[in-house]
C-alpha cells in the first residue's frame, strides 16, 4: 500500500506477533502491518531515521545513524540505546545472543552484547562496502551484501571476523539479503531492480525470481511462516510480499502426516502436546530451512523444552506417530 509508506528501508517478520515492522526513513518512523494487511504506528517519530531492523527476544531492534536502539514489541517503547561509534549503521542480524551491524561508510562489522550493552569490531575493514547482512545458522556464518558496481557477497566468521568466502556477482548496489526455507540465499539489487537467489555455495548461476514492480528494493527479510520474500520498495513507497512457491522442509512427504496440538503457541519454555503416548516416542524438530535443530524423546507427559532454540518457527516430527506440527518459539 503506497500512501502509509514514506522511505520504507527495512521489513522484519515478527511471526509470534503475527506482523511485519517496517522502517520508513523518510517519516522517521517505525510502522506494523498485521498479516491480515493493516498498517498502524508502531513508534512515533524517531531521530535520527531508522534503517536496518532485527528481532532479537521481545525487542526489536533498528540502526539509526551511529547507534544501535531497540524498542519493546509490546507497546514500542524504546528500551535500549548503544551509541557503537558508527558513522552510518545500515544492515542488522541476529544469532539469538548477538546482533551483528554493518557501518556502510567506514566499511566494518560492529558485534553487539545486548545484554552488556557493549560492542566489538568484528571486521575493521570489508574492502568492499557492506550493506545487508543475515546469519545463516546452517553454515554457521555472516553473509554480507555489498554495495557498488559487479557487488560481492561475502561470508565472515562471526567469532573471529575472518572472511570465509567472497563471490562477485554480476548485480550492483546489492542492498538487502535473506535466506529462503531452504537456506538459499536472497539478495535485492538497485541495478538491475531485481531480486535473485543464489545457493550458499554458488556452483549454479543466479536465478531471477522475477518478482513485478521493484522499486529500489531494500533490506528484505523472510516470512518462513507464510513462505514469503518481504520486500520494501525505498523508490516507490511500497512493501511487496512475493510467495515462494518451491519451499519445503526437507522432510518426506511421500505419505500423509497428522497433525496435533501444541500449547502455548507461541512460547519460550515448556510447551505441552495433546499426543496420546504410553511410553518415550524420539521426536525431531526442524527450522523453517528444513535443517534439524533438536531431537530427543518425549515422554508421555508430552511435554517439550524449547529454552535452548533461538526465535523463529518450527516444526515437531513425530515419526513413530507419523504427526507433525508448527510451532513458534516467541
Amino acid at each position: 500500500m503506497r500512501a502509509q509508506y514514506n522511505g520504507p528501508e527495512s521489513v522484519e517478520n515478527d511471526p509470534a506477533g503475527q506482523r511485519y515492522f517496517i522502517s520508513n526513513t523518510g517519516s522517521s518512523t517505525i510502522l506494523q502491518r498485521g498479516y491480515d494487511g493493516v498498517v498502524s504506528a508502531f513508534t512515533g517519530t524517531l531521530s535520527p531515521a531508522p534503517y536496518g531492523l532485527e528481532l532479537q527476544g521481545d525487542t526489536l531492534f533498528a540502526c539509526m545513524g551511529g547507534s544501535v536502539r531497540g524498542f519493546s514489541t509490546a507497546n514500542g517503547a524504546e528500551i535500549f540505546n548503544l551509541n557503537v561509534g558508527a558513522t552510518f549503521l545500515n544492515g542488522i542480524t541476529s544469532d539469538g545472543m548477538f546482533l551483528y551491524v554493518t557501518d556502510f561508510s567506514a566499511k566494518k562489522i560492529l558485534k553487539v552484547n545486548t545484554g552488556q550493552g557493549t560492542y566489538t569490531t568484528l571486521v575493521a575493514n570489508t574492502v568492499s562496502t557492506p550493506n545487508g547482512i543475515v546469519w545463516d545458522e546452517g553454515m554457521d556464518r555472516l553473509w554480507v551484501a555489498c554495495w557498488g558496481s559487479n557487488a560481492p557477497i561475502k561470508a565472515y566468521n562471526r567469532n573471529s571476523g575472518l572472511e570465509m568466502g567472497s563471490f562477485t556477482t554480476s548485480l550492483s548496489n546489492i542492498d538487502g539479503i535473506t535466506l529462503d526455507c531452504q537456506g538459499r540465499i536472497i539478495v535485492a539489487s538497485w541495478s538491475p531492480d531485481r531480486i535473485s537467489r543464489f545457493g550458499n555455495t554458488f556452483t549454479d548461476p543466479a536465478v531471477d525470481l522475477a518478482v513485478p514492480g521493484l522499486n529500489n528494493p531494500a533490506d528484505l527479510d523472510y516470512d518462513s511462516v507464510n513462505d514469503r520474500i518481504c520486500v520494501p520498495n525505498s523508490g516507490s513507497n511500497t512493501v511487496i510480499f512475493a510467495e515462494v512457491t518451491d519451499c519445503t522442509t526437507g522432510m518426506a512427504d511421500h505419505q500423509p502426516y497428522g497433525a496435533f496440538a501444541i500449547w502455548p503457541n507461541p512460547g519460550d519454555g515448556l510447551l505441552t502436546t495433546d499426543l496420546c503416548i504410553q511410553t518415550d516416542v524420539p521426536f525431531l524438530v526442524f527450522n523453517a530451512r528444513g535443517a534439524l535443530v533438536a531431537s530427543g524423546k518425549l515422554s508421555p507427559h508430552g511435554l517439550l523444552d524449547i529454552r535452548s532454540l533461538v526465535p523463529g518457527a518450527y516444526v515437531l516430527d513425530v515419526p513413530s506417530l507419523r504427526k507433525r506440527a508448527k510451532f513458534l518459539r516467541r
